[in-house]
């Protein structure tokens, strides 16, 4: 009966967390679009300097970032599980957004062998994970028999 109780509570908590996310995504987008506007208007019109569009793209990163975790979340409540490697996945995609988004001149070189160790380190991962025989989800409900 506790149990039961307490997949309720985490089905609640989870639906409050994709709610969330959907107001950081529509931020996000908003955010996005007033920057491209304002960039647009104002002179050199139609003109975007190198550092504002390396702004954007970290912010659309950022918004596929929110969509991967959203559609990460609604799998959570739909099949009561999460895969493994669409987390491996969304972690991938976040070190590539902040890779493109270093400034090369200023950044520390032990920082970016490794950001290339935890690159390969994720990558091996999810190759590991995706090519084996082996089902990797974490089962969030508990069965109520027990």
């Amino acid at each position: 009966m506790l149990i039961r109780y307490i997949n309720k509570f985490q089905k609640s908590i989870i639906k409050i967390i994709m709610v969330m996310m959907v107001f950081v995504i529509l931020s996000s987008m908003l955010e996005i679009t007033w920057i491209l506007v304002t960039d647009f208007l104002t002179p050199p019109y139609l003109l975007i300097g190198v550092d504002q569009i390396l702004d954007i793209f970290a912010l659309f990163f950022l918004v596929i970032i929110g969509i991967e975790l959203l559609e990460t979340v609604k799998m959570i409540i739909i099949e009561s599980s999460m895969n493994v490697d669409v987390i491996i996945l969304v972690g991938i995609t976040a070190i590539v957004r902040k890779i493109l988004i270093i400034d090369l001149k200023n950044t520390d070189p032990l920082f970016l062998v490794g950001m290339g160790i935890l690159i390969v380190a994720l990558a091996g991962t999810y190759y590991l994970v995706v090519n084996s025989e082996k089902d990797f989800k974490c089962q969030l409900n508990v069965d109520d028999e027990h």
